[in-house]
């Protein structure tokens, strides 16, 4: 282990490290940017020296911090939906924008909270949105739940994984973890843009077979 390593392990061995991972989490729901996967990636990598941190607690703490963050971006779309809907909501596309947002969470709503989890971005853009048009807040928590857990588990065991494939040379096992997160993200937004096209594709033909119908009784 290189010294320059000593300071961080001495980090991640204590409880700081789990209070980080934990408000990083909930953090990078309001504020994108904050690095929560590179958070508990890197603990992950350190967890394979010698044990420390401890695994569980970092997928507990990370999942807690993306639940409490999730609901929060949740309460901030309820508390802007008076707002939003007679500033932003009130035109005919507006309108149109709000029936299609609750359309697509009546149909995927469990879908689209879990995999907007491991999208950065995405995860901010379905609370608030999930807020803004009153979808029901106990599925909403269920969901966040299991998303929160499956996020938390996925990031630290990148790190873990990264580290047993480079244990004498943990700043490459930190690299492979953020390399593969960012081919896993990079994957899923192409599967996510795959599906919605083709949904689209589907409303246009209904729509088209509805008209054509419309046309013939006519």
């Amino acid at each position: 282990m290189e010294s320059w390593f000593d300071p961080l392990l001495k980090f991640a061995d204590s409880a700081w490290s789990y209070l980080l991972v934990s408000v990083m989490a909930f953090l990078d729901v309001l504020v994108p940017i904050v690095p929560s996967e590179t958070a508990l990636i890197t603990c992950g990598v350190f967890a394979t020296v010698d044990g420390t941190p401890n695994l569980f607690l970092l997928i507990a703490l990370g999942a807690l911090g993306a639940f409490a963050g999730d609901n929060t971006a949740y309460a901030i779309g309820r508390w802007a939906e008076p707002f939003a809907t007679r500033r932003l909501l009130s035109g005919e596309r507006g309108r149109k924008a709000r029936a299609q947002a609750e359309r697509w969470l009546a149909d995927w709503g469990g879908v689209m909270i879990i995999v907007g989890r491991f999208v950065p971005g995405g995860r901010t853009a379905v609370s608030v949105t999930a807020g803004l048009v009153r979808y029901p807040w106990p599925k909403f928590r269920r969901f966040t739940a299991m998303g929160g857990l499956l996020w938390a588990t996925y990031s630290t065991m990148l790190g873990y994984w990264g580290g047993a494939a480079f244990k004498e040379e943990p700043l490459k096992g930190i690299l492979a973890g953020l390399i593969a997160a960012g081919i896993i993200t990079v994957l899923v937004e192409i599967v996510r843009r795959v599906v919605s096209a083709r949904r689209k594709r589907k409303r246009a033909q209904a729509h088209r077979e509805s008209e054509d119908s419309r046309n013939r009784v006519s």
